[in-house]
């Protein structure tokens, strides 16, 4: 694409010297994707979610009709999905539409709440290949439940003022019943009232949020608002650090002052957008319009990729000062300042896919990643833009020569942290899925640009050597090569934003639970072996996991039993675990088990298997108070019969 630039003399006595290496580079790149696209996958790797309906972490104002997963690859058989509303609902066998979609018809309509689907697939030869949980929420309560029990009778929780229970019987056991924990626990959006006729209005959730890297996806407005304020930022950041390194006159030019302006505003205008669509992506079943400033806190729990969101539009509101004042770049005194912000926003752009194995090691590779893009990208638009917009002095042919230096690294850095992270998100997974073959896109387009970029410097290292200063005809020749390079620089960024509106093969997309208890619960025999997490050690509503190792067949059924300390008005919960082998079950903090005692609570697991029934040696689940304090509770020493035993007179012998 170059070689109009060069005379034919010299371009027929160079062409060896000139090719070469751009011919080498593009080689070793069209090799490394030729070898990850035939590496096969590996035969570990799960199946993925690649839409549903109800999308994970939707507000749905009915009960849907049916619940329909596409997957990534293919199904065999079995399949399964198992619904926990306010109640386990009972579903039908699902069904395998067009290979890759589990379909399963939901009648009656749910109730209202928060209700998780529990899947788990099998490949086309009938092995596990894949599980996880889809979360929403359904706000009209359309169906009446009656979940809680009192003295053995089931108390509805529509009747009437007369009979209708207390909030408390709603969410809390009363002494002397064992309710299952899969009764209304969690607050609904419908009003009771006590006893005595007053109102009593229940608590309603708070918005559920979203990580920032799984959500979004297909979202056109956080597309747009993303990729507008990426490329804003890296020219930003790209442009005032060639000022800095390799053209410290450009801060004299009104042209360059002009440039950097509109920069900040187009990242700003970016920003804004991206920032307020995120936020609203994070919270699907609400929480305000997006381009509420309140509403924008959501995102500091929607991951570091959220809060990498907001403390960019603060670096960037913050970097106003540097671009609006080019020369604070050169200014010894304020030339850290001046660099570091906007460097700082630059590095918030690689914080942006902060799940899957080793995100540590991700989230570095991003940062470099962005700041070596920035300095490539940024770097040649402001020298196709303003450096070249015309013939000019030797400081022109200072900064191009010097940018050339710059960039050779930063072009080396971003070609190393992309390749980690397509191993680290793809694997050998390049043709297999959305993700892969947009990251292929990407590499081809990025080859090109390389190709360019050297070719473009080597005839500046060649032209540029004697000139003492940039000719009409130089500066010319020069934009159209830098400007190519430019423009093919954009449409990776394009393709760089694209690429987060889907799921790589190696990130699960289910959301992340952290919980703050494990225990592993074995019997006396090492006949079972069952894990269970608890999200919370405080008292609440605490979510629950649990896993089931051992035994591999033969299970029946399993409970988990919280018997809770000495308390008048409470005995515990059973909550029946439908699993019949290794494999999990979630129970959602938003439905969990309402822990509303401080102490000591007694766990324990009885399984009933082929061999009988088994339970497990009981453990202490300490529950802290509410300011996170320990509770000691009375130890009441058990009920002792005692038996009087009339005092007989002993016979005595005479010795």
């Amino acid at each position: 694409m170059i070689a109009p630039l060069l005379p034919f003399g010299q371009r027929a006595a160079s062409r060896v010297g000139r090719r070469s290496p751009a011919r080498l580079l593009m080689a070793v790149v069209v090799s490394v994707i030729a070898l990850l696209g035939l590496t096969p996958g590996s035969a570990a790797a799960e199946n993925s979610v690649v839409n549903s309906a109800p999308d994970s972490g939707t507000s749905l104002a009915v009960s849907p009709d049916a619940i329909v997963i596409v997957f990534a690859e293919e199904l065999g058989e079995p399949n399964t999905i198992a619904l926990d509303c306010d109640d386990p609902v009972q579903l039908p066998t699902p069904e395998v539409v067009d290979g890759t979609t589990l379909q399963v018809e939901i009648d009656p309509p749910l109730p209202a709440g928060t209700c998780t689907a529990r899947w788990a697939v099998s490949n086309t030869d009938g092995e596990p290949n894949g599980r996880g949980i889809i979360t929403f929420i359904v706000e009209s309560d359309t169906v009446a439940t009656s979940d809680t029990t009192v003295d053995g009778e089931p108390v509805d929780a529509e009747a009437t003022p007369d009979t209708a229970a207390t909030p408390d019987a709603a969410t809390t056991p009363v002494a002397g019943a064992t309710p299952d924990p899969s009764a209304t626990t969690a607050p609904t959006p419908t009003a009771t009232v006590n006893p005595d006729g007053t109102p009593v209005t229940t608590i309603e959730d708070d918005p559920v949020v979203v990580d920032l890297s799984v959500a979004g996806s297909g979202n056109a407005a956080v597309w747009l608002g993303r990729l507008v304020s990426t490329l804003g930022i890296a020219i930003l950041f790209g442009s005032l650090l060639v000022i800095t390194a390799a053209w410290p006159e450009g801060v004299e030019y009104l042209v360059t002052i002009r440039f950097l302006r509109a920069v900040w505003v187009v990242a700003m205008i970016g920003t804004l957008l991206y920032v307020a669509f995120a936020s609203s992506a994070v919270t699907p079943d609400g929480g305000g319009g997006p381009f509420s400033p309140g509403t924008w806190l959501d995102l500091v729990d929607a991951g570091w990729a959220g809060r990498a969101a907001l403390l960019r539009l603060v670096l960037l509101i913050a970097s106003a000062w540097a671009a609006f004042r080019p020369d604070r770049a050169i200014d010894p005194t304020t030339q850290l300042a001046a660099l570091g912000i906007p460097g700082l926003a630059a590095a918030t752009i690689g914080i942006s896919r902060t799940v899957g194995d080793l995100a540590a090691l991700g989230v570095l590779m991003g940062v470099l990643h962005a700041l070596a893009m920035s300095v490539w990208v940024g770097g040649v638009i402001l020298l196709a833009r303003v450096v070249l917009a015309g013939p000019g002095d030797e400081d022109l042919i200072h900064a191009v020569r010097g940018f050339g230096r710059i960039s050779t690294p930063a072009i080396v850095v971003t070609i190393v942290t992309g390749l980690i992270q397509m191993f680290r998100l793809d694997g050998g997974e390049l043709f297999q899925s959305g993700h892969g073959r947009v990251v292929v896109l990407k590499t081809v387009v990025v080859a090109v640009m390389i190709f360019v970029a050297f070719s473009a410097r080597q005839f500046v290292a060649q032209r540029l050597n004697r000139a003492q200063q940039m000719s009409v005809a130089l500066s010319s020749r020069l934009r159209r090569a830098f400007g190519a390079e430019a423009a093919i620089g954009v449409v990776t960024l394009a393709l760089s934003a694209w690429l987060l509106a889907f799921t790589p093969p190696n990130v699960d997309p289910s959301p992340s639970v952290d919980y703050e208890v494990t225990q592993t619960h074995v019997d006396s025999g090492e006949v079972i072996e069952v894990v269970l997490r608890f999200t919370d050690n405080e008292v609440g509503n605490v979510g629950m996991q649990v896993e089931v190792k051992e035994p591999a067949d033969g299970l029946i059924g399993l409970d988990v039993v919280l018997r809770a300390p000495v308390n008048p008005t409470l005995v515990g919960y059973r909550q029946a675990i439908q699993i019949d082998g290794p494999g999990f079950a979630v129970r959602d903090e938003a439905v969990g088990f309402p822990l509303t005692v401080a102490g000591d609570w007694v766990v324990t697991v009885e399984a009933n298997t082929t061999s009988g029934a088994i339970t497990s040696e009981p453990q202490i689940f300490s529950v802290l108070d509410a300011d996170g304090t320990a509770v000691t509770n009375p130890v009441v020493p058990p009920t002792v019969s005692i038996v009087q035993v009339e005092v007989t007179e002993v016979p005595t012998t005479d010795g």
